[in-house]
């Protein structure tokens, strides 16, 4: 007797609901396949193949339901969409960090955290998890920190703060100089090994803050490294766990400034609505920061509302992040500064909201003038955006000057964002080919130099 296939109902059901042609949800797929570095090519034929009951492959499912959760408003699960479960042992035995599960299923983040790291360095388990796809439901706006802030600064020194401190300044600056793909896998394997262990012995309550703190700064830096390296959804994941780490020490400042990113992340996938959230919540959290924490917080709430419109609103958090920056100290470790060629490219996102583009192009050129020497993925990311901005004010060759320095700093770096500045470029100067400065850039490039 000849086996036949079930019909998938369950996702023939939510694409009704959905109000989506199978060509809709092949696109969807695609589109987010570009999150987790994958480039796909599905088309009609293939979600005709997936409603008459073939199964795709991994992580096609989780892409499937995922889109389907977006468009429809509400969580779907591959499950609920209809496709088979995933084989055991795939994403990882560990309970909250197989694809599954939700990472944030553990009650208690030390033990939530510890888990998803040592899936993370274990190379068996890796892939799977990097498939998995930056969640929109996950980006919900927590609650305020669930313990009181410190009533002393954090600053408890004993020989395991003092390694992690200088594991955060070296992390910080590998991301700066060599792009978010060099040393991650050091980064991952250090968290497993040596950091969860100490969140997991008894320590003093000062201590252990500050562990809890500088573990925090970890998981965001490692986020930020994925994040770079165009996998969205485990970047995702760290960015939650550097926010329940943040809360579990109490330290408001921590807990604003990972919120920060991860409105940062959901502007850049283009979710503004959650972008706006986050930006917000962590604007309530840093009303008692430091200086340069208001400054990096306010910076970003302001791109994110001149993005939705709110030129009024847009302008004044950027009144606001000025203002801040003017008072901020001159320390230059990470996570207790924020450069100011840093708050010039928030600036110059602003004003290029708001239909400013002299004054963009202004801000964008003191991003790039003004970063430090060590910072070779912020200016060069600085001078691909110059690129584009001038291109499209109608000045080709200074675009090209631009881009040329970019060029620069790309060879120097193992960024995927940087990766992605370079296919933007070279699609945007393909309509002047015939242009010397123009061809002689895409001569450069063609085999991705």
């Amino acid at each position: 007797m000849t086996n036949r296939r079930a019909p998938n109902h369950r996702l023939r059901a939510l694409l009704t609901e959905a109000g989506w042609t199978q060509e809709a949800l092949a696109r969807a797929v695609n589109a987010l396949g570009a999150e987790i570095g994958a480039a796909l090519r599905y088309d009609r034929t293939a979600v005709a193949h997936w409603l008459s009951g073939t199964q795709p492959r991994h992580p096609v499912p989780y892409l499937a339901a995922e889109a389907l959760a977006r468009r429809i408003g509400r969580q779907v699960t591959p499950q609920a969409a209809g496709f088979a479960p995933l084989p055991r042992g795939i994403g990882g035995a560990e309970p909250g960090c197989g694809l599954g599960e939700q990472v944030t299923g553990f009650a208690d983040p030390v033990t939530g955290f510890a888990a998803l790291c040592r899936s993370d360095a274990d190379a068996r388990r890796r892939l799977p998890l990097h498939q998995r796809p930056y969640q929109v439901a996950d980006a919900a706006v927590p609650g305020p920190p669930k313990r009181p802030e410190p009533a002393r600064p954090l600053g408890a020194r004993t020989d395991e703060t003092t390694a992690l401190h200088d594991a955060v300044a070296f992390f910080a600056a590998s991301i700066d100089t060599h792009g978010g793909r060099h040393a991650r896998s050091a980064l991952c394997a250090y968290l497993a090994d040596d950091v969860t262990p100490l969140l997991a012995a008894h320590q003093p309550q000062r201590v252990r803050a500050e562990l809890l703190v500088l573990a925090s700064r970890l998981a965001f830096l490692l986020a930020r490294m994925y994040e770079d390296g165009q996998l969205h959804g485990v970047a995702q994941r760290y960015y939650t766990f550097a926010h329940r780490l943040a809360d579990e020490s109490g330290d408001r400042t921590s807990w604003s400034v990972v919120l920060r990113a991860m409105s940062a992340q959901a502007q850049r996938l283009g979710h503004l609505p959650s972008a706006l959230q986050l930006a917000e919540a962590a604007h309530e959290g840093v009303r008692r920061a430091p200086a340069a924490h208001q400054a990096y917080v306010q910076a970003q709430l302001a791109v994110v509302l001149g993005l939705s419109g709110d030129r009024r609103g847009a302008l004044a958090a950027l009144g606001r992040a000025e203002r801040a920056a003017q008072r901020a100290s001159s320390a230059a470790a990470p996570f207790d500064s924020y450069p100011a060629a840093a708050l010039h490219f928030q600036t110059s996102a602003v004003l290029e909201a708001l239909g400013d583009l002299p004054g963009a192009l202004g801000a964008l050129r003191r991003a790039a003038g003004e970063r430090a020497p060590g910072d070779v993925r912020g200016r060069a990311l600085s001078q691909a955006r110059l690129g584009q901005l001038l291109l499209r004010t109608g000045h080709l060759d200074e675009a090209c000057a631009a881009w040329d320095g970019f060029l620069a700093g790309r060879e120097r770096l193992r960024s995927g964002d940087a990766e992605r500045a370079l296919r933007e470029m070279r699609q945007a100067l393909r309509p002047y080919r015939n242009r010397k400065r123009a061809a002689e850039l895409l001569a450069r490039t063609a085999h991705g130099r």
